[in-house]
């Protein structure tokens, strides 16, 4: 048997909880999701969680600082807060699929921006100078 083959045969078939319909994953507008085959008479769906369908929400896809779903750009290489229109005006860069992951300042709560300085690279806080929050970034994670 060979590779193709075996990745065929161990691929796992996951049902609906509403229907027992076959699930099938998505690429939606608001990251990879799972839907039931039966649509549009079962609206059911789950989050994607390592590629398998979860009630749990999927931390890569939500706002940093609300916690709304990220939403892809349609024209553009970034994600934004599906709450745009409610105040939150969070933007992040899409890498590979995915929007940037976010660190936020421990002090103010705004976005920390990846920074080099003399000493290398650094996480500096975007408000600057009104925070002159610093963090290291280890030499393993660069």
């Amino acid at each position: 048997m060979d590779a193709l083959e075996q990745k065929a045969t161990t691929r796992r078939t996951y049902y609906c909880p509403a229907c027992r319909s076959v699930l099938r994953r998505i690429l939606g507008k608001m990251g990879p999701f799972w839907g039931c085959t039966a649509f549009p008479d079962c609206k059911a769906t789950l989050n994607d969680i390592a590629g398998k369908p979860s009630t749990d929400i999927n931390e890569n896809y939500c706002c940093p600082i609300c916690t709304r779903r990220m939403v892809k750009a349609s024209k553009g290489d970034y994600w934004f807060c599906s709450g745009y229109s409610k105040g939150c005006k969070v933007t992040l860069k899409d890498e590979e699929g995915l929007p940037q992951a976010a660190q936020l300042c421990p002090k103010c709560k705004k976005f920390m921006v990846k920074r080099k300085g003399k000493n290398g690279m650094f996480w500096g806080c975007s408000e600057f100078p009104h925070c002159k929050t610093t963090i290291a970034i280890e030499a393993s994670s660069k």
